[in-house]
């Protein structure tokens, strides 16, 4: 019988019958088939960067997604282009008439450049659109970042033509020239410490910074320790990475362990390394859900406010995986892991605004699991900050088992008693975005994602789902969709579900309130920069989503069917992103709730 916060467990002696599992990534498909009635625009071709591997110690798997940036040589070219004092410089959007000629280079950043006269000389637009109207002219060589180009019928351009949807990493400065954005800092990049070596073909990279997060149960991680890379293979790259993790809230239970640590060999093959083989030996303290909210925006939220939206537990094992990139973008992969997994209490580190107790953290079904999982990536966005066209998807099946699970005792509406001994299930993640431009300057955006169980045995509390927060459901309270019965009162306010489906749409467009403000005050530039401030974009959004129980009984659904539309919760709402910060009201839909203001320090979606 275990303990922590107070509760206990017990071990039951009932399994759930198995019936016909219901499919829920071909019905998260049919779903985005409204995503894929969204205009598809060709993007130019761009080689992909150097893939460059960055440890995650809260990671179960290494990040394979390929994106598609902007080469330097182009940034450097438009920037020299606007910064040239013979160029004629624009800020925004700008009409040359049907009577008028501009002779000379022009360059304009962060608008659209209409002509419908004559323009005579190279034309430089960045972060913008250039549409030539029918009987205007263009003389001269064309370079668009950040956009396209439009050359209405009966539009003319004499001269070479280059487009890159990729947008360029500049700002305005108060001078009224362009320089490089510097690239957003989290919260872990404002307490990092590197220094690099070589010796012959080994390169060594010694760190320690924090874990770019902060919760209850660990306080802010102290990552550290080096990352070893054998170079000048002509077909291979080997990857060693140690880290060593200390946890700065103390704990008074000896339920976690003192320190956490991950080791990571890593082997990539062939010329462009698309192959990717590599093995891990772990102690991280992982998150339940990956939802609501991301790693940074969650630790602000703790730090500050002293609300933890994520549960956590231990896991202590090993791994394997294989990845392979079938193309830019698409990479398919497998990985099979043995932990031990167990439940960790919550601590007590402080918050800077409040100074109660923490949210209890819920007990797990302990145990050890063998974890099998088959999974791909694709990534065609233009921008991964900012996309205005592209695909996001991210899917994976994974089949679990356990000897020795220790089943925390759970009402019968939540899920049937499971026996000592033998215990498997199988579970599934889909989560497809799609954005896409409608015009020069509305861009529209949609997500599906579906997640649960779909085979074996009932779900692990550790593998279970929710509903309702700042993230998917912004309307809706932390977790208001949890699938726990009244019976239930439990203040850690677990997450029960086995099954959720949710879809997001939203329209946005660029305003032009001169963001950032240029200054010279390097205190206020420095502010704008960490908060990754850019021009506000005005969103318009509506959610929808649903997570339930599986199964025969009272209060559940069968395991071949999903809810009804009517069933599922729904808000609209408006608000403002400016890059780093943004500011949005929702208004729920059902149950006659109230308005609710959310704050969010990076995009929606």
């Amino acid at each position: 019988m275990n303990s922590v916060n107070g509760q206990r467990s017990t071990v039951n002696g009932k399994r759930r019958a198995t019936g016909t599992p219901c499919c829920l990534l071909p019905v998260a498909c049919c779903l985005l088939l409204a995503c894929c009635l969204l205009p598809v625009r060709a993007v130019a071709q761009v080689p992909p960067p150097d893939t460059v591997l960055k440890i995650r110690p809260e990671a179960r798997a290494p990040d394979s997604a390929i994106r598609a940036t902007l080469p330097p040589s182009i940034v450097d070219e438009v920037l020299t282009a606007y910064n040239d004092s013979l160029t004629t410089k624009v800020s925004g959007p700008m009409l040359l008439p049907a009577t008028s000629r501009h002779a000379g280079p022009i360059a304009l950043f962060r608008g659209t450049l209409r002509v419908v006269g004559e323009l005579i000389g190279k034309v430089t637009i960045i972060n913008g659109d250039l549409i030539v109207d029918p009987g205007a002219l263009v003389a001269g060589d064309v370079l668009v970042v950040g956009g396209q180009i439009i050359v209405r019928p009966g539009g003319t351009i004499e001269g070479r033509r280059r487009e890159y949807r990729q947008p360029a990493p500049l700002i305005r400065t108060s001078s009224g020239l362009l320089t490089i954005r510097e690239p957003p800092r989290t919260l872990g990049d404002m307490a990092t410490a590197r220094t690099r070596f070589t010796t012959g073909r080994f390169e060594t990279t010694l760190s320690i910074e924090t874990g770019r997060t902060y919760n209850r149960v660990e306080g802010i991680p102290i990552v550290l320790g080096p990352t070893v890379v054998r170079t000048g293979l002509p077909n291979m790259e080997a990857r060693l990475d140690l880290r060593a993790i200390a946890w700065t809230a103390p704990d008074r239970t000896d339920r976690r362990s003192s320190f956490g640590y991950s080791g990571r060999l890593e082997f990539q093959f062939g010329e462009s390394r698309r192959l990717t083989v590599g093995g891990q030996a772990s102690r991280l303290i992982v998150p339940i859900e990956e939802q609501p909210l991301s790693r940074t925006e969650t630790g602000w939220a703790a730090f500050l406010l002293q609300r933890d939206y994520r549960d956590f537990y231990q896991a202590q094992g090993i791994s394997g995986y294989l990845s392979y990139a079938l193309s830019p973008g698409l990479r398919v992969g497998t990985s099979l892991g043995y932990h031990a997994e167990r439940s960790v209490p919550a601590n007590d580190p402080i918050s800077i605004f409040r100074n109660e107790s923490w949210r209890p953290n819920p007990l797990v079904d302990d145990g050890h699991y063998l974890n099998w999982r088959v999974g791909l990536d694709y990534d065609s966005r233009n921008d991964p900050e900012s996309p205005s066209s592209g695909w996001l998807v991210r899917g994976w099946w994974e089949r679990s088992r356990s000897d020795d699970a220790s089943a925390i005792s759970l009402p019968a509406e939540v899920r049937d008693p499971i026996p000592p001994g033998r215990y498997q299930f199988s579970r599934i993640f889909f989560d497809a975005r799609r954005y896409a431009r409608l015009n020069p300057s509305v861009r529209v955006s949609a997500r599906v994602m579906a997640a649960g169980w779909v085979g074996g045995d009932p779900l692990p509390i550790q593998r279970r789902l929710g509903l309702g927060g700042p993230d998917i459901l912004p309307g809706y309270g932390f977790r208001s969709f949890n699938c726990a019965p009244p019976s239930l009162t439990d203040p850690s306010r677990p997450a029960l579900c086995d099954r959720m489906l949710a879809g997001q749409l939203e329209v946005r467009t660029r305003t032009r309130l001169g963001f950032p403000i240029p200054t010279s005050d390097p205190y206020f530039a420095a502010a704008q920069r960490l908060l990754a401030i850019r021009e506000p974009d005005v969103v318009v959004f509506a959610d929808a989503g649903k997570s339930w129980i599986t199964g025969d009984g009272p209060g559940r659904i069968p395991n071949n069917r999903i809810p009804v539309l009517r069933e599922w919760a729904t808000d609209i709402g408006f608000g403002f992103d400016a890059g780093g910060i943004g500011v949005y009201l929702s208004q729920p839909l059902n149950g006659g709730r109230p308005l609710t203001l959310i704050m969010r320090l990076q995009r929606r979606f």
